[in-house]
């Protein structure tokens, strides 16, 4: 019978767990610094079922097997396989997926995926046999180590809101009036309490506090009517430790600068973790912590088994964050769940994405947006086809998203943008991005996005209110919505144009057009500076002097 090492067995348990244990200060600070208690305990549990399920009996068998050292490794990786199996199956409904090795290639990858695993445990046993007091040292330091991190990022890196000045003078500004299109010069902003007080000449209120522009152009700040803020991952970037970790215990802090830095000063979110981002709303506000005007959706609408409860968001955020409309009682009665909270406007979901198994249907969609309407609420629809498209202009819909998606503009999808004048918002960039995840060629892209562009003009010349959003993190956070105006100049648009998509539309988009969107007496003193004309060159909005949020400097360039 096989004799157990028993004190290298019993350092191998104290050494796997330690190491495994290393990133628990770190789940314990991102449910402190997010709120997300559900994501650290699911790490957690991920790190212990690692363990139990995998590390632990693997450790055993090297311990028990007494052959030869070369049959013992190949042994340990044959009983590996099954060990690594049961441990994913077991372990993928912790975040609301399902473990499906078979099938499109599937397995291939998995394997792969198994020598990194194995070669781990191997390197424990072995340094647990061989260097007893060692490794043991090591793993006690791996752990410990673990604490700094979190406790670094959680106390430092926070910004917060200048000290707030009652009234300020802009003098020696070129004032963009986006909605005529031209310059004016020779006035100073007066802006009182956050709001622009009068636009008018130097000597209205001379003993108002003075602040130069040094003759360069104040434009409106900039709107993003479609992110997904509570991201710790931008998709062109792909999975980034640093950004993940400052996302997740700082509160999305990276994100939200991001807009900052961009002269972005007011965001949408259509969908995310409904508590989450509705706090994250009032913080802002009320001025606690840092970040651009945040407009929220709540819960989002869509059918039990559509699109993203059943392709990207896990279980836990697919109760969080959506409302499953699988009859009139459940959408309605979600509908009125979500109200208490102040949504801003809400989202439906009539589009799958192609993974999806199921859409809202056209009835409940049109159900959805008549109680909207009710309630004087604007309406959001995620569209990708012609006729979804259809469904949702024709129920009446505020704004349909997505329209990068359409190939093509039929007659009868054109003749009902004329008679309801819908905002739309293509989406280019989430558009390339998904071409891109599918692996199409550059040129494949190119050619299909001039497909969106051609679109895009025919239901402008239709009548259809263009506006300009992002779906960050498809895109980067701030920086992605310049690339997408870079696209509509692209798509055959004039810089003004494409000025007054992101700003004016923009704002009407929110239902906000009396207050945001202009440098005008009454609104908001949401404003940003740049060094070039915007109306000539577009370009020059992606690196502003400064960004102002309610009337004070929330990003500076330093230059």
């Amino acid at each position: 019978m096989p004799h157990m090492d028993t004190n290298a067995f019993r350092r191998f348990l104290l050494v796997s767990s330690l190491f495994i244990a290393a990133p628990l200060p770190l789940f314990i600070a991102m449910g402190f610094g997010s709120g997300d208690w559900t994501t650290a305990g699911q790490g957690l549990a991920f790190s212990a079922g690692l363990c139990v399920l995998y590390w632990w009996p693997l450790g055993g068998f090297l311990a028990v097997y007494k052959g030869p050292p070369r049959l013992r490794w190949v042994l340990g990786y044959l009983v590996s396989l099954p060990l690594y199996f049961v441990t994913l199956a077991a372990l993928y409904p912790l975040f609301g997926g399902t473990f499906r090795p078979f099938g499109n290639g599937r397995l291939l990858i998995y394997l792969s995926a198994t020598p990194q695993f194995y070669t781990l445990v191997c390197v424990l046993h072995y340094l647990a046999r061989r260097l007893p007091r060692g490794i043991v040292a090591a793993a006690g330091v791996t752990f410990s180590a673990g604490l700094i991190p979190p406790a670094v990022l959680m106390t430092t890196g926070h910004r917060t809101w200048p000290g707030r000045l009652e009234r300020i003078a802009i003098v020696d500004s070129r004032i963009v009036d986006v909605v005529a299109g031209s310059l004016v010069d020779a006035q100073t902003i007066y802006i009182k309490d956050g709001r622009i007080e009068e636009v008018g000449p130097p000597t209205l209120h001379p003993d108002w506090p003075r602040m130069s522009a040094h003759g360069q152009y104040v434009v409106p700040g900039l709107i993003d009517v479609h992110v997904h803020l509570q991201s710790p991952i931008e998709m062109p970037s792909g999975f980034q430790p640093g950004f993940f970790l400052k996302s997740m215990l700082r509160d999305y802090d990276p994100q939200r600068q991001a807009y900052l830095a961009s002269g972005i000063t007011s965001i949408r979110d259509l969908g995310g973790a409904a508590a989450k981002g509705f706090a994250m709303r009032a913080q802002i506000e009320q001025h606690k912590v840092l970040g651009p005007r945040l407009f929220f959706v709540g819960r989002l609408v869509t059918s039990p088994h559509g699109h993203p409860v059943s392709t990207i968001w896990e279980a836990s955020l697919a109760k969080e964050g959506a409302i499953l409309g699988s009859d009139e009682n459940s959408l309605i009665g979600g509908l009125n769940d979500n109200l208490t909270a102040g949504p801003d406007a809400i989202k439906f979901i009539h589009g799958t994405i192609g993974r999806a198994k199921e859409e809202l249907s056209a009835e409940l969609l049109s159900k959805g947006i008549a109680w909207t309407m009710q309630h004087n609420l604007i309406s959001i629809v995620h569209a990708e086809t012609p006729e979804e498209f259809e469904d949702a202009i024709r129920a009446g819909a505020t704004g349909v998203e997505h329209a990068a998606y359409l190939r093509s503009v039929p007659q009868k999808l054109a003749e009902l943008v004329a008679e309801h004048r819908p905002f739309i918002d293509p989406t280019f960039g989430e558009y390339e991005m998904d071409l891109t995840m599918n692996k199409n060629p550059e040129q494949a892209r190119a050619r299909e996005l001039r497909c969106s562009y051609e679109s895009l003009r025919q239901l402008y010349k239709a009548g259809a209110r263009l506006v300009v959003g992002t779906d960050a993190p498809m895109v980067r956070y701030g920086s992605g919505l310049h690339d997408e105006l870079a696209h509509f100049i692209r798509a055959g648009f004039t810089s003004r144009e494409v000025l007054q998509f992101a700003t004016i539309n923009n704002a009407a988009y929110l239902g906000k057009d009396a207050e945001l969107g202009r440098v005008a007496p009454g609104y908001r003193a949401d404003l940003a500076l740049t060094r070039e004309n915007p109306l000539e060159q577009l370009n020059t909005l992606r690196q502003p002097v400064w960004t102002m949020l309610d009337g004070q400097i929330v990003w500076n360039s330093g230059k």
